[in-house]
């Protein structure tokens, strides 16, 4: 009886064990490697350009979703929809100066800005100028 009493609680004690070590493998396993991409205010500048495909395989569409190139290259697709002043009227080619919140591609919880080449959203938020 006495080592059926000590097998139940070494069973237990096991049981509890595993349970704490899972919880703390899960718990980790959900802080990944501790790199936190979040949006972030800045100022860009740059040319508005169509953004480019991701997939340049294959046939292209036409449409031209406006996006921003910046001097190093990369591309921003642009949001004017949350600017506090009259949004104002962009054309490809013009080199622009804007305040806004740049939200990584990484945030994003939609394939839909998948398909083109861009590092993230720049929601211009506060004032546009032009260059």
């Amino acid at each position: 009886m006495k080592k059926l009493l000590l097998l139940i609680a070494a069973l237990i004690i096991a049981l509890i064990a595993g349970f704490y070590a899972f919880n703390a493998y899960i718990y980790n396993e959900k802080q990944g490697d501790g790199n936190v991409v979040t949006s972030y205010r800045g100022t860009l500048t740059g040319e508005v350009v169509c953004l480019p495909h991701a997939d340049t395989e294959g046939p292209q569409t036409m449409e031209c979703a406006y996006g921003l190139r910046t001097e190093s290259g990369e591309h921003y697709a642009l949001d004017l929809s949350v600017l506090s002043q009259e949004n104002p009227p962009l054309e490809t080619g013009q080199h622009i100066s804007a305040n806004g919140l740049i939200t990584p591609i990484e945030m994003l919880s939609t394939d839909h800005w998948k398909k083109y080449d861009i590092v993230g959203i720049f929601s211009v938020t506060d004032s546009v100028q032009m260059l």
